[in-house]
């Protein structure tokens, strides 16, 4: 926009200069020959205008040349006409300098602010039961902390994570979170939190962990957390406040969760024609630029070799003979999957892995133990287990191309990792509403505790004491060392989605398995989830390749982070103070300073005039000038030696041609040579003189 300003008003300025010379050329072609000496003054003036600015360069050119036979020549005279002609040149640079005016939003007054933006116990209590269940007393609902478990071993192969010492109360009490912080995960509280009815002996409750029906698509501030979902995973930020338009917050060492995604594809294909009763089929391709990954390098090596294991289960399930010159061979039996036109991300199955698990368990298990290897994850306490870190998942849709149409399913492997850090954090919430969020990981020390939540009962038949295990409790806290790790990545347990999870309710349990349940494969096991694996392209054909399927994973996460989570309101309302910064406000003009240069010749000139001026002043050397402007104006210094009163401005004149073209008074008597009603610039191309 500056650009095309700058343009035009250079345009402007180049008519400035060229129209009045326009003028002047018509008014010389169209001027009477008789006309009073006013009009002839008024001619004079404006054609002097026009022509000023050239014959003053010549004039100096001349002088500085020493081409003038000036008799008495004055050197402030040439000093005043080189300014004359400089003060218009740098009236014109002045544009330049208007060029530095913008539009802007001026920012308003910083404020500080809570997480969350809690204030008061009122709005602390407030944001507590947004987490609850509509209706739920606070005051009735169990909450407990540990900093410390230990294992027991109970016998015949069950063995417990027991809290050394437990401090109890309900989510009324503000004094138990006096000095928790955004570094600890218990500054959180899991959603839809309530009571959970029980037998048992020991005080539950039901808690939702799992997405929202919708991805989140957008970077977004909700109940104290900033999510932002990206083309790598997503990460989730504590502690901050809810964020106007033109607002943006500093967050020093807080807790970050970050899940990161990779996916590879296997190579494999299906295939089913529309519109023909053929039936799907498998497409096995054997050489090209089949393997394609997106993710962290530190998940690539892992994928690569489960990718080669997929594949040798898969060949035996294909017809080596049908083996084509691309290098692809289709199955012996039909696809095992359902395929669709609409675009889908959704995992997939081994062939001939209806009844059992086995392959898949076992294949995609060797893949997180591979990936736990290569981060240093280190089991929970209780068990061995692996953790749920790897998945098949795929993109599927319709595809067409001249006349060929069919749905198509692109068949990969993911891997997640998810880390709990400390991180600086700057969240920004722009004009348009935009969220973004850059993050700088501190190093650090990260403290974990799992205490299992457990009760036991006897079995009447078998006189046995019998376990019953819920949600365990997970806390995880962070402080700061220089010397600690600037990434730490967690044991992602296996979560299985209900409509309700029972337990404690701790957010460390909700957070620990993000990164497998974003993997996908309980969301199509019930129908409330399937609108998740839909993609934006609809019934358009979709890119089938890892990106799609990565960026798809993030999105879910964003909602898994939204629906599980919430803050605390009593651990908002006594957590550090944060200032909130002002990004704008009102509309105001704004100046860019390097364009004010424009201004500085002008401003020059005008000081050495107006220093001239004083000192003239000073010395009276310009009292008196009245008589020489009135000499010099119009037409006078023609008429003056010729005409004894040329005030009278009924006194008439004529340009005549001989012996050269002049004014002369018209007296009475007078006879003129040629046509009195002729334009005067005809007239003299008529005479013989002219050439």
């Amino acid at each position: 926009m500056g650009q095309i300003t700058f343009i035009l008003r250079v345009a402007v300025q180049i008519l400035a200069y060229t129209g009045p010379v326009l003028i002047s050329l018509i008014t010389l072609a169209t001027v009477a020959r008789v006309a009073p000496i006013d009009t002839h003054g008024i001619i004079n003036r404006t054609v002097g205008a026009s022509t000023a600015t050239k014959a003053t360069a010549k004039w100096i050119f001349g002088r500085l040349r020493h081409k003038h036979a000036d008799p008495t020549p004055s050197s402030n005279l040439l000093v005043l006409l080189i300014l004359s002609l400089l003060f218009t040149a740098f009236v014109s640079l002045t544009d330049i300098g208007f060029l530095g005016f913008y539009a802007c939003s001026i920012p308003t007054a910083n404020v500080i602010d809570a997480p969350a933006s809690v204030s008061s116990n009122d709005a602390a209590r407030a944001l507590i039961l947004t987490n609850m269940v509509n209706g739920t007393d606070p005051s009735k609902v169990k909450v407990a902390r540990c900093d410390s478990s230990t294992v027991i071993d109970f016998g015949d192969n069950i063995f417990e994570n027991n809290c050394t010492s437990w401090k109890n109360s309900t989510y009324a009490d503000t004094e138990l979170y006096a000095n928790i912080n955004s570094t600890d995960t218990d500054a959180m509280m899991p959603r839809q939190l309530t009571n959970y009815p029980s037998n048992a002996k020991i005080s539950l409750n039901a808690f939702y962990v799992g997405p929202d029906t919708q991805r989140v698509t957008k970077p977004l501030i909700q109940k104290g957390l900033a999510v932002i979902p990206h083309d790598g995973g997503v990460q989730m930020v504590m502690g901050v406040p809810q964020l106007g338009p033109q607002k943006r917050v500093d967050l020093v060492k807080t807790l970050a969760v970050e899940v990161e995604v990779g996916c590879m594809t296997l190579g494999i294909r299906d295939i089913e024609l529309i519109d023909t009763l053929s039936e799907g089929k498998m497409s096995f391709r054997t050489n090209g630029t089949w393997r394609n990954y997106t993710g962290p390098d530190y998940l690539e090596d892992a994928l690569t070799k489960t990718v080669d294991d997929v594949r040798a289960y898969f060949e035996p399930f294909f017809n080596t003979s049908s083996l084509q010159s691309d290098g692809s061979m289709l199955s012996i039996n039909a696809s095992n999957l359902q395929l669709t036109t609409a675009a889908v991300v959704a995992p997939h199955q081994l062939p001939a892995d209806f009844l059992s698990r086995g392959p898949v368990d076992e294949l995609m298990g060797n893949c997180s133990q591979r990936v736990e290897t290569k981060l240093g994850i280190v089991s929970d306490n209780r068990t061995t287990a692996i953790g749920d870190m790897c998945g098949l998942l795929g993109v599927g849709g319709s595809f067409s191309v001249e006349g060929f149409s069919a749905k198509i399913f692109e068949r990969m492997v993911c891997a997640t990792a998810t880390q709990v850090n400390m991180v600086d954090a700057t969240v920004t919430f722009d004009a348009a509403g935009k969220v973004s969020a850059t993050i700088t990981r501190v190093p650090s020390d990260l403290h974990y505790v799992i205490a299992d939540y457990w009760s036991i009962s006897i079995s009447g038949l078998s006189n046995s004491t019998v376990f019953a295990n819920y949600d365990p409790y997970r806390r995880y806290t962070l402080s700061e060392n220089s010397r600690g790790s600037n990434a730490h990545f967690i044991h992602q347990p296996k979560l299985i989605l209900n409509s309700y999870t029972v337990g404690l309710g701790s957010a460390g349990s909700a957070i620990a398995s993000m990164g497998s349940t974003i993997l996908g494969e309980e969301f199509f096991q019930t129908d409330e989830y399937n609108a998740l694996g839909l993609l934006d392209d609809g019934l358009n054909f979709p890119q089938f390749h890892p990106p799609t399927v990565v960026k798809w994973m993030g999105q879910v996460g964003g909602s898994l982070m939204t629906a599980s989570l919430g803050y605390n309101g009593w651990a908002a309302l006594q957590g550090n103070h944060i200032e909130v910064q002002s990004t704008g406000g009102r509309l105001g003009s704004c100046y860019k300073p390097w364009y004010a240069l424009g201004f500085v010749p002008l401003l020059g000139v005008v000081l050495l005039v107006v220093g001239w001026m004083v000192a003239s002043m000073v010395g009276h050397a310009w009292f008196g000038t009245e008589v020489l402007e009135k000499g010099y104006g119009g037409v006078m210094p023609y008429a003056a030696a010729i005409c004894p009163d040329p005030d009278n401005k009924g006194v008439l004149l004529a340009w005549e041609a001989h012996p050269e073209p002049r004014l002369q008074v018209i007296e009475k008597g007078y006879a003129l040579t040629g046509g009195a009603n002729a334009t005067a610039l005809k007239y003299l191309k008529s005479a013989p003189s002219y050439s």
